[in-house]
């Protein structure tokens, strides 16, 4: 619609911008009064401000500012509107002392009662300078650093990914440096390319949903109109079992850890660690970033008290905060000498040490044990990793028909029931080391 005539019977032409164009933020319409009532006068009037107008929209490219867009829209339209009080009703408008490409430079937005563009000028940043705000605003934030590490490395990726040419051939490279550029069909492009690197199922979807909240804050920011992940999905979940999902230790492997010369000739520090993951189902980092305070007697009974009350201590979630009582069988091995040993020497109870700038407790313990596993015969890539300890001892408790929220309160998960989780509380430590000592490797 290029002419209508407002309210006050004054007559307007208006343009709609494309779709693509409003969502990088540019105005849904451009309105310019033609400063008339009088119908015949209009429409001459109207031809030449909406020629004007298609050449200065048909001009916008990737480089051009909204606020540029607006201001020299302001400019034409007042230079033409100034010819509107010639007396001579057959005056040409010359308005080719005025390019239609919109030139590019810093300046505040005009402001001309006539002349509107109804939207809200969203600021031009590149995604580089919002990955690097965006991290700034999630390190004010109570997050873990890992965290903050896993959505700077994916994002970056993204971002990494819709400048190569190689994957997206029909745009320029230059037109995905600014956030609203971005488009859903950008976001699936690259969620296509993403699932031919060869990751997991869990790991593209922790991919897609970093990137979903990295566009969520610029969105936030008013710096895009649109999440363009909004609706971004992986796909179709993979057929194998959650279950199967991580490898545990089976009998033969447990064996042949615990009694070969490699495991039996290792420091103390690792042999406790693996055993308080095979038989409490400790993460890795929980055992490694222990203190001897930590071990503790709850109602006669020793346990292990997982929390993060250290300076440098870190939990995986409020869940991972519990108490695990501690198995006979660790007991007999001497752990309570060990611990009282290391109470007048050590600060931490092993001499694990967060490494680097995610404070990543069981970094160290991790690649002790893959050398380890070397040693022994036991081939990268076809062999359970530390973090399977965990995973066996769930899967043992599971295999004892151990009720499921039990489970979860030993290993430190969100009760799966409702009824249990928001009304019931904590099993007893006593309870609790019943179901542990049914454990038995036989090992």
């Amino acid at each position: 619609m290029y002419l209508y005539r407002a309210p006050n019977n004054v007559y307007f032409t208006r343009i709609c911008l494309a779709k693509y164009l409003r969502d990088k933020g540019f105005p849904f319409d451009v309105k310019v009064s033609l400063l008339t009532r009088d119908r015949a006068e209009a429409v001459i009037r109207n031809i030449d401000v909406a020629g004007a107008l298609k050449k200065i929209i048909k001009s916008i490219d990737h480089q051009t500012r909204i606020n540029d867009f607006i201001r020299y829209v302001d400019e034409v339209i007042n230079h033409l509107r100034a010819q509107f009080d010639a007396a001579d009703s057959d005056i040409t408008f010359n308005i080719t002392q005025k390019p239609h490409a919109i030139p590019n430079r810093e300046t505040k937005l005009s402001q001309h009662r006539e002349t509107t563009a109804v939207a809200q000028a969203k600021p031009v940043i590149g995604l580089n300078e919002a990955l690097s705000a965006f991290i700034i605003s999630k390190q004010k934030s109570a997050i873990r650093p890992l965290s903050i590490k896993q959505l700077e490395q994916r994002t970056r990726h993204f971002i990494d990914t819709v400048s190569s040419k190689s994957i997206l051939k029909t745009k320029l490279q230059a037109e995905y440096k600014c956030v609203h550029d971005i488009t859903s069909a950008d976001a699936m492009t690259y969620r296509d390319a993403l699932l031919t690197q060869g990751r997991s199922y869990k790991s593209n979807k922790e991919y897609l949903a970093a990137i979903f909240q990295f566009f969520k804050w610029c969105q936030l920011m008013n710096y895009c109109n649109h999440n363009p992940f909004e609706s971004v999905t992986v796909g179709q979940k993979p057929k194998a079992k959650p279950n199967q999902a991580r490898d545990r230790w089976t009998a033969p492997e447990l064996k042949r850890l615990i009694r070969s010369t490699a495991f039996n000739d290792s420091t103390a520090d690792f042999k406790w660690i693996t055993r308080l993951m095979l038989y409490g189902g400790l993460r890795p980092s929980e055992a490694c970033q222990l203190k001897p305070g930590d071990i503790k007697l709850i109602e006669g009974i020793h346990c292990i008290s997982v929390d993060d009350s250290g300076a440098v201590q870190r939990l995986k979630n409020l869940n991972a905060k519990r108490y695990v009582p501690i198995h006979k069988y660790l007991l007999e091995l001497g752990f309570i000498a060990f611990v009282e040993q290391r109470k007048s020497t050590h600060t931490q109870l092993f001499d694990y040490k967060p490494v680097g700038i995610i404070e990543d407790w069981s970094k160290t313990y991790c690649k002790q044990l893959a050398k380890l596993q070397t040693e022994i015969g036991m081939q990268a890539n076809q062999r359970p990793t530390s973090y399977g300890f965990r995973h066996t001892f769930i899967d043992e408790m599971k295999q004892l028909d151990i009720s499921e929220h039990i489970v979860a309160q030993i290993v430190g998960h969100a009760n799966p029931n409702i009824t249990f989780s928001r009304y019931g509380k904590d099993i007893n430590v006593a309870a609790l080391l019943k179901d542990i000592e049914k454990i038995d490797y036989q090992i």
